[in-house]
Formats: C-alpha cells, structure tokens, sequence
C-alpha cells in the first residue's frame, strides 16, 4: 500500500468514526422516498389522464364540425347520391 492510499484509508476511518446513527433515520427516509414516489405517479397518471381527455375532446370536435357528407366510414355502397 503507498503511502497516499494510506493516509486516505485513515482519512476515512476518522470521518467514518465521526458518523453518529440515529435510530429512525431509515424508516424516515424510507416515508419520504416513498411519498415522492406516490406524487410522481400520481402526477404522471394526471398528465396521462389529460393527454388522453384532450385528444379526445379534439377528435370529437373534429368529427363533429365536418359536414355530413363528408364522413366515408360506414356509407353505404348502394346508397346513391
């Protein structure tokens, strides 16, 4: 081991002994992460939900401003104009 790796070992042995644990620490981040992670879920089932709504409220506008004659899906083949 070189002296370099050495002094960086001590150095991190001090700043790991320095390091005090608290007892809900984890159950605390854990809430935590998990409540970021209900909001971000629920803000992308939004912005889903909106993006669907949206197209089709534009699909239904779009059908319902053509005119009559226009539309091609289900005519009749024997229907004569």
């Amino acid at each position: 081991m070189t002296s370099s790796e050495q002094r960086l070992e001590e150095a991190l042995r001090l700043v790991a002994s320095e390091v005090t644990t608290s007892p809900g620490a984890y159950r605390e981040v854990q809430s935590r992460w998990r409540r970021k992670e209900r909001r971000r879920r629920l803000i992308v089932a939004s912005l889903a939900t909106a993006v669907v709504l949206a197209t089709n409220g534009i699909a239904l506008w779009a059908l319902n401003d053509a005119r009559p004659d226009q539309h091609i899906i289900f005519t009749d083949p024997t229907h004569t104009r």
